[in-house]
């Protein structure tokens, strides 16, 4: 039986889970906090820190390692797994810095694809931020941090500063903090998300999916990891046509191939690029170096192939064109009172009527004597089929109201959406 190492414990991990015990392999899970979902389906549990690759657990027997979130391949996880002999599903770290270092992937994009980039300037400076302010206006500005910011640092004004004194603070900040700070001018369109699997070479695409990154209905308030998201039964998106798809693939491609040469290593792992449909073509937002979450929930539980024969073909650098159910889904998430202020209720009970009939996949919620209890995140992704988005809609809300406590969730995910 294939032995594999799952490390992560979030949701999207939860799901990567979910897929491998499908595929009937053998689930080692390092985690820094007990997943109870996880947990279930494992063979056998690690708890310890994510962020130090030597607290992995003993290697011996296992087949390939998949890595869920950013940070373990920000501090080159799959560079000491493989250095002992552990294929990854996960890229190397510096081909993650297409995630964790938005100047990298500004850089790599206007070698490889320059039409995909906003007008942006890299900046050390207060005296450079005025030069691009002259350019594009302090109206029309997003400030991004370098590095990861776990969804919540990139700043618009607008939305985060109603003044110029306010963005030039930020901004200010980071670089202290960081010696440089990322400008973009600001784009509007419509997003999208691609996903695929990557053995190096090649791309395999998923199905499209449409997230809700803000707090609130009618997209108001801070960005979050996301609060929802949907994806159609035909795989595609509305807004999005075969040309758009074609152009973003033909980017996420590119980027890849420039990856390679500025690194001298593949990329092999999961590409994620998230793009905006604007008056100037297609665009690209950001990049990510791992599944989205909670787009992993959506395409995952529509998975018709084994995601190890996937894993597999990825490793041995011929990766498959995956197979997947024609249904549409709705991932709904729960999430504690106040989230994502600093008044988010924690250590509180969660609690569940019978009868729910969504796929529950388990966020940042630790589990005492039965019990499943709130942290300071997002804590329970609820996860619906349907033959179409409004029949995934109606059941995963109809769910959530099964769902007891100090909780809370978006009202309009998938709204308006056939």
């Amino acid at each position: 039986m294939t032995r594999v190492l799952l490390v992560g414990n979030g949701a999207r991990e939860h799901a990567i889970a979910v897929a491998l015990a499908r595929a009937e392999v053998e689930i080692v899970a390092h985690m820094d906090k007990r997943n109870p979902g996880i947990a279930s389906l494992a063979k056998e549990v690690n708890i310890n820190t994510l962020m130090d690759p030597r607290k992995l657990p003993d290697l011996v027997g296992i087949d390939y390692a998949v890595i869920g979130p950013e940070g373990p391949l920000s501090v080159g996880v799959v560079d000491y797994l493989t250095s002992n002999g552990v294929e990854c599903i996960g890229p190397h770290q510096n081909t993650a810095r297409i995630e964790t270092s938005k100047v990298l992937a500004r850089r790599v994009l206007e070698k490889v694809a320059k039409d995909a980039n906003p007008r942006f300037e890299i900046v050390r400076s207060i005296d450079k931020l005025r030069n691009f302010e002259k350019k594009i206006g302090i109206e029309n500005m997003v400030v991004k941090p370098d590095g990861l910011t776990g969804g919540k640092g990139v700043k618009l004004f607008g939305d985060h500063f109603h003044d110029r004194e306010s963005l030039v603070k930020y901004a200010s900040s980071l670089i202290i903090d960081h010696g440089i700070v990322l400008l973009e001018e600001r784009m509007k369109g419509t997003e999208f998300t691609v996903q695929a699997f990557c053995d190096g070479k090649a791309l395999a695409p998923m199905p499209l999916v449409r997230d809700y990154k803000r707090a609130y209905d009618d997209d108001k308030g801070p960005n979050t990891g996301s609060m929802g998201s949907y994806s159609r039964a035909d795989h595609g998106l509305q807004y999005v046509s075969d040309s758009d798809l074609s152009n973003a693939l033909d980017i996420m491609q590119r980027t890849i191939n420039g990856l390679k040469k500025q690194s001298a290593r593949e990329y092999r792992g999961i590409l994620y690029g998230q793009f905006i449909k604007t008056e100037k073509g297609i665009k690209v937002v950001e990049f990510n170096a791992r599944f989205g979450d909670p787009e992993a929930m959506n395409v995952l539980s529509i998975l018709s192939s084994s995601l190890d024969d996937v894993f597999q073909s990825m490793i041995d650098g011929n990766v498959v064109k995956p197979s997947f159910e024609d249904k549409a889904t709705v991932c709904l998430y729960i999430v504690p009172e106040g989230y994502p202020g600093s008044d988010t209720i924690k250590d509180a009970p969660i609690s569940f009527v019978s009868g729910i009939k969504s796929e529950t996949y388990y966020a940042s919620v630790y589990e005492k004597d039965g019990i499943i209890y709130t942290t300071g995140s997002r804590s329970i992704g609820l996860l619906a089929k349907g033959d179409s988005v409004s029949d995934a809609r109606e059941a995963v809300y109809t769910d959530a109201e099964k769902v007891n406590g100090k909780i809370r969730y978006r009202n309009d995910i998938a709204k308006d959406v056939q």
